[in-house]
């Protein structure tokens, strides 16, 4: 059985190494004593956590339609002259 090093926010684990699980998949939890990671790297896994979720939220989206590419391929300059 795997054991995994995680840091704990208050509301939230994080692995402190790769954990390739599937999703939804139950896991026990076993909370031994040991020194917490400095604040720099906690603070560096709550973001790494923040960049993950937003990863996730993309991936949901639909895909951009065909004529998506169209349009960028025309090369539409939205700059404007400004008389000043």
């Amino acid at each position: 059985m795997p054991t995994v090093k995680a840091y704990y926010d208050g509301t939230t684990l994080f692995p402190i190494e790769a954990l390739h699980l599937p999703k939804g998949k139950v896991v026990n939890l076993t909370i031994t004593d040991e020194e917490t990671p400095s604040p720099e790297i906690a603070r560096k896994l709550a973001q790494l956590k923040c960049i993950e979720d937003d990863l996730e939220k993309l991936n949901e989206t639909e895909p951009l339609p065909p004529e998506f590419d169209e349009i960028m391929a025309r090369r539409v300059n939205f700059a404007r002259k400004l008389d000043l």
